[in-house]
């Protein structure tokens, strides 16, 4: 049975779209109040955005084809899919609560701790003895630093992400005050629209109801 999305109300829908971005950024906030940078794989980042936008996207296609079991499963598989398609494969990994300038510097650390030594400065180095080099960009506005590391294998990846996380693991952060910023504007979304919610109980009762064969 397929129920109109008008049903859903406007408490609803601002509540599927506003609250899983509060929740990213409630964790980006908790990982820029840690005392150590923290080492995230590109996957796990992107899988986090994803989820977090994929609602905003998916919700003009439910109020088109409307809501039911099966188009819901259908929207859940298709996140699925992308996150498996367009995120980013191994050699990748964002580090939080780090400038750009301490993410290059550990970086080298991590290089030196596997015996290595590298050629280039800033953002763009390659590794001596080795075809691999290491890019970073850097967000400062969430206060992270993407790390890719190109031209290697596998193993060569999962040897330097090691290393990388037990210097990283030793290093102490400096106060980030994007953290409070970046956890008070998840509060403040996710008090919003769950206060909406509460208005329309009965409501959601009844459309949880109607989902069910």
């Amino acid at each position: 049975m397929t129920i109109g999305i008008e049903y859903l109300g406007v408490s609803l829908r601002i509540t599927t779209v506003v609250v899983p971005v509060a929740v990213y950024f409630l964790i980006l906030g908790l990982l820029n109040t840690r005392r150590h940078p923290q080492l995230l794989s590109g996957r796990l980042d992107f899988c986090l955005l994803l989820a977090a936008m994929g609602p905003l996207a998916l919700l003009p296609v439910l109020g088109l084809f409307g809501t039911s079991v099966l188009s819901m499963a259908a929207a859940v598989a298709a996140l699925v899919a992308a996150a498996f398609i367009l995120s980013p494969s191994r050699g990748q990994w964002v580090i939080y609560n780090l400038s750009a300038q301490e993410g290059a510097r550990l970086v080298r650390q991590a290089l030196q701790r596997m015996g290595l030594e590298t050629q280039g400065s800033g953002t763009e180095f390659r590794i001596v003895g080795c075809e691999g080099t290491i890019r970073l960009s850097a967000f400062p506005v969430l206060r992270n630093v993407t790390v890719r590391l190109e031209g290697a294998d596998g193993q060569f990846q999962q040897r330097f992400a090691d290393a990388l996380a037990e210097i990283l693991a030793r290093d102490r952060s400096e106060q980030n005050p994007a953290a409070v910023a970046l956890l008070l504007v998840a509060m403040a979304r996710l008090v919003a629209p769950l206060a909406l919610m509460a208005r329309h109980a009965p409501e959601i009762v009844r459309l949880l109801t109607d989902l069910l064969p």
